[in-house]
């Protein structure tokens, strides 16, 4: 190595090294995950049902979505338990190796690395990352980490024509199988970039391309297996979730579909490609000229394969006439954009424009990180809506539920937010609810537990159980009201108060079989 490359090598920040960035976005992950696990247990949207799911480490869950959220969950739940922490975990460490992909891959569309690492960070300006992500979203954390990494492995592929790359292309293709069933649009979008663009259509081995789906086939056989076994219900479900199963016009749902996808791009895009069309207005309006005159390969091969995805997408929607499109579906769609933007925005020469971008990257996450805050020590409906379930006080049920023998009970909710909490209570109890069966054995004591509400009951919980269960006449042996109190960093105790019913079943009730 020459002395002019070390020199080099020495002045880049450490933030902008790979693991200078890894480490910055853990630590933003692991203070999000500090503030939300000690401050209140309660799992929220999509957590608490795949708390249900994960009693028991299975082949597959589900047909409507892949297993391997729920097997790395299961395996962080060996050390943290069927917790919040478990789900935190999983959801920031993917976060952070998913931004340690798009920074490298960002790296090699630019030449600064200073703007390759504000390129990694800038994700955080997408509401659905920078917001959305902290109370929702698991599977397609998966899918995310899946895409850039399989990005970089292929455009490594490309680069080198080494089989290694295309093994490991495939397993990682494999994973993303195994994350969403949405994933091949995205290899077939990097592969249909590639071929568009002679600089890569040349670069590409067709040895190479073949053993991809070995590999992938490979890693995603446990779960294939698992779909045989189930029989040819698969199509079948997943039309039922895409909205491609209505009774509608054909051509009615595919401009229904059509409208949501382009409404869901325009949503996705917030708060990030607006803030870059103000910023760097010359560059948009035509009132600065180009330093260098093109993006390069990678820089282009990114924005061939955004373009690709929303193509592919519309085109299935359009033979599919599928209707359920939303917003929080975006990410593949658009996550290899901001390299191509900002690629394409290093060629300008910007200097003091990329300062006041940082700045405001820096002012939004930390905006974000406040805000949260009063939803949780103030949870009423003008600072975290009117549902604010992150701080229902479930642990007001946990001693009354002891006392009934629940902790080794099966326990059967009426929804997945009562479920997934009451696992978070009662780690050895068996959970069960209407959409998930069980998987373990019966257990001697059973119970049927539903949340009834903020107003407090009027009728026996004998008489509201019978209206709130699914599918059994049988009364139950007895039936009582708990109650759980909000807390208020200001208020009264008592000022929210959320009330559920317990009824204890005969064990040999088929429900509790």
């Amino acid at each position: 190595m020459t002395a002019t490359a070390n020199s080099a090598r020495q002045t880049v920040p450490f933030l902008a090294t790979p693991l200078g960035v890894w480490g910055l976005v853990a630590l933003w992950g692991l203070s999000h995950l500090l503030l939300r696990a000690l401050s209140t247990p309660v799992l929220g949207t999509d957590d608490m049902f795949e708390n249900v799911l994960v009693q028991t480490l299975e082949p597959g869950y589900m047909l409507r979505q892949p297993p391997l959220y729920e097997w790395v969950l299961w395996t962080a739940q060996q050390a943290f338990g069927p917790t919040i922490w478990a789900a935190l975990f999983v959801k920031y460490t993917l976060i952070s190796i998913a931004a340690l992909f798009l920074f490298l891959i960002a790296r090699k569309a630019m030449s600064d690395p200073r703007l390759a690492a504000l390129c990694a960070f800038s994700y955080s300006l997408y509401y659905q990352f920078g917001w959305n992500l902290h109370e929702g979203v698991t599977h397609t954390v998966v899918l995310t980490t899946a895409c850039a990494a399989s990005a970089f492995l292929f455009i490594k592929a490309l680069e080198t024509g080494r089989l290694s790359f295309y093994l490991l292309f495939g397993a990682v293709a494999g994973a993303g199988l195994l994350g969403k069933h949405s994933y091949p649009i995205f290899v077939l979008a990097l592969v249909l970039a590639a071929l568009s663009d002679g600089v890569w259509r040349n670069r590409i081995r067709v040895l190479g391309l073949a053993v991809v789906p070995v590999a992938a086939a490979i890693v995603y056989s446990p779960y294939a297996w698992w779909i045989m076994t189930e029989g040819l219900q698969l199509f079948a479900s997943v039309s039922k979730t895409m909205g491609v199963a209505a009774e509608t016009s054909h051509l009615a749902r595919a401009g229904q579909g059509l409208g949501k996808l382009a409404f869901g791009l325009l949503g996705f895009s917030v708060l990030l490609v607006p803030l870059l069309l103000i910023v760097f207005w010359p560059r948009y309006l035509r009132r600065k000229a180009p330093v260098v005159p093109e993006v390069g390969d990678v820089a282009r091969l990114c924005g061939r394969t955004v373009l690709a995805m929303i193509v592919l997408t519309a085109l299935m929607i359009a033979v599919t006439g599928a209707t359920y499109v939303k917003e929080r579906h975006m990410h593949p769609l658009m996550l290899l954009l901001p390299i191509y933007l900002f690629a394409d925005l290093e060629r300008f020469g910007f200097l003091k424009q990329w300062r006041w971008l940082g700045a405001i990257i820096l002012a939004v996450v930390a905006v974000v990180f406040v805000a949260r805050i009063p939803g949780i020590i103030a949870p009423d409906r003008f600072w975290c809506g009117g549902k604010c379930r992150h701080m229902k006080p479930y642990a007001d049920i946990k001693s009354p539920l002891a006392a009934l023998g629940a902790e080794k009970a099966t326990l059967i909710a009426e929804n997945g937010y009562t479920g997934g909490n009451l696992r978070v209570l009662f780690p050895g109890a068996r959970v069960v609810t209407n959409a998930i069966p069980a998987r373990t054995p019966p257990r001697e004591k059973c119970f049927f537990v539903w949340e009834d509400g903020e107003k407090q009951p009027e009728s026996p919980a004998a008489n509201r159980y019978t209206q709130v269960t699914f599918g059994s006449p049988v009364m139950p042996l007895s039936a009582t009201y708990l109650a759980g109190n909000w807390p208020h960093i200001w208020k009264d105790h008592g000022w929210r108060t959320t009330w559920w019913g317990v009824a204890e079943l005969d064990a040999s009730d088929e429900l509790c079989r």
